[in-house]
């Protein structure tokens, strides 16, 4: 049986990925830093449930993804990048308010109505996407940037998905292989064309605005659904990795032991298959196929999109950010899903390219709460006071360093992990714990939190866990 283990991130692969880049039908790298203009546009790609299979340009040996590779081999890539919540819409709501949630109180989904009274119950702040238009910023956006695409007045231009679609269709009448109407989880080979895909219609639509005259500075913010569940694409992006050639990822039959009962209930996904069942019906492959095939289709689109501002005149003074809002497990802990404090679920790409931007690999822990105030920064408008994450300028012009700082993840009120440099630290709701040296054990089968000599570790990032946190807004009190 063919099994991979997580490799580091080092700077052969970025090497890699800068040959590939150099072979590519776009690339950033042959701007130099002397002749580039000021950044003036930004070009934000939100992608939903991308894992960080991709963040370390070639972490798992089956995935192909030759744009986005190229992106980070021209740019600034974070391999230690981190989600605020391990769940789409506590994810987004932080990171386009700038706020923890355990400052707003937004730890479960939450519809894009309630996002606005939400927040401004705790701060006047903007979305970022308001902030840049309140500094004369035209701001378009399509397909799911917020939880469920863009609430009323984040953009001054938003087309959400098209109906006829759903949220995260087009499906076929039928199911193929998971029946639950709790989750959308489903793979298989639909529909018959590119063009019939929800991220398909984003892209073309994001290719077409950036060939449009402006007077005014955009920020132009791209919602891909895919890989998002269902993993549904065309025939010929299955065919792209066959079966009997799949190598599947390196798991540990008594990994969840040494969990707290706490933690095995916060994972608990009963809607989702199991490992157990996708072994048993001989499902494994097929769904890592739909997940590759998956990512391999929205590799596509952002190309289509990179390409297309390559072709513009916005090629010199776009700033392009790519991130995931929470990564996903694919058979690791036992399980097929996203919403737990474990790496795989909070880990996700995070890629700055563009004018003045160096290429390097920063592996300090990063989160997502540190993209609204590096966009001020990096676009030169004044910082918003409110923001609760910090600015990654220095590190992406070389201006200068930044002390580490750990981040911190939450799924559920009381229940957060602790992410610096070497540990990850999880403490749940009831007082119990976990710790991981990703040094000694990256893929965190060891829990040492009750090792001797390991007080010391967990006190320093348990100081960190924020001591007051909001009520869930999303719960009546």
């Amino acid at each position: 049986m063919a099994q991979f283990t997580r490799r580091g991130f080092s700077v052969s692969a970025l090497a890699s990925a800068a040959a590939l880049a150099s072979c590519s039908k776009f690339s950033f790298s042959d701007r130099s830093l002397e002749s580039q203009t000021d950044q003036k546009n930004l070009l934000l790609f939100v992608i939903d449930d991308l894992n960080d299979w991709i963040t370390a340009i070639g972490d798992y040996p089956q995935v192909k993804a030759p744009n986005i590779r190229a992106l980070a081999a021209s740019g600034t890539v974070f391999a230690n990048a981190h989600a605020q919540a391990p769940i789409c819409g506590p994810s987004r709501a932080s990171l386009f308010s700038g706020l923890y949630p355990a400052q707003t109180g937004i730890y479960g989904q939450i519809s894009d109505d309630q996002l606005d009274p939400a927040i401004s119950a705790v701060s006047p702040t903007l979305l970022l996407p308001q902030y840049l238009r309140s500094h004369g910023y035209y701001t378009a956006g399509r397909g799911k940037v917020s939880h469920q695409g863009g609430q009323e007045g984040m953009f001054e231009e938003y087309h959400p998905r098209l109906p006829e679609n759903g949220d995260y269709g087009p499906k076929p009448d039928q199911r193929f292989k998971w029946e639950s109407d709790k989750t959308h989880t489903d793979w298989g080979a639909w529909p018959d064309t590119d063009e019939k895909m929800i991220d398909h219609i984003t892209a073309r639509w994001g290719v077409d605005f950036l060939q449009q005259d402006r007077a005014d500075p955009f920020m132009l913010a791209l919602g891909f659904v895919r890989p998002h569940v269902p993993w549904y694409v065309p025939q010929r992006w299955l065919n792209m990795f066959p079966l009997d050639e799949i190598k599947l990822p390196l798991v540990r039959a008594n990994d969840l032991e040494d969990v707290p009962a706490a933690g095995r209930n916060l994972a608990a996904v009963p809607q989702m298959p199991t490992l157990e069942w996708a072994q048993q019906n001989e499902e494994w492959r097929p769904i890592l196929q739909s997940y590759l095939a998956s990512i391999a289709f929205v590799d596509h689109c952002v190309g289509m999109v990179i390409e297309g501002l390559q072709d513009s005149k916005y090629a010199d003074s776009t700033m392009v950010c790519l991130l995931s809002d929470n990564g996903y497990h694919l058979g690791e802990k036992q399980r097929f899903a996203k919403m737990s404090l474990w790496q795989r679920s909070t880990r996700v790409p995070l890629i700055f390219s563009g004018p003045g931007i160096e290429t390097k690999v920063i592996n300090d822990p990063v989160g997502l709460i540190d993209i609204y105030p590096t966009v001020t920064e990096m676009l030169g408008l004044p910082s918003n006071q409110e923001n609760a994450g910090r600015s990654l300028a220095p590190l992406l012009t070389g201006a200068g360093t930044l002390p580490i700082q750990p981040q911190v993840s939450v799924y559920g009120k009381g229940n957060y992990a602790v992410i610096d440099d070497r540990y990850r630290y999880i403490r749940y709701a009831d007082g119990s714990e976990e710790l991981y040296d990703h040094k000694s054990d990256p893929m965190e089968w060891h829990n040492i939190a009750a090792e001797n000599g390991m007080e010391s570790v967990k006190k320093r990032l348990q100081n960190l866990i924020p001591q007051n946190p909001r009520a869930d807004v999303m719960k009546p009190q």
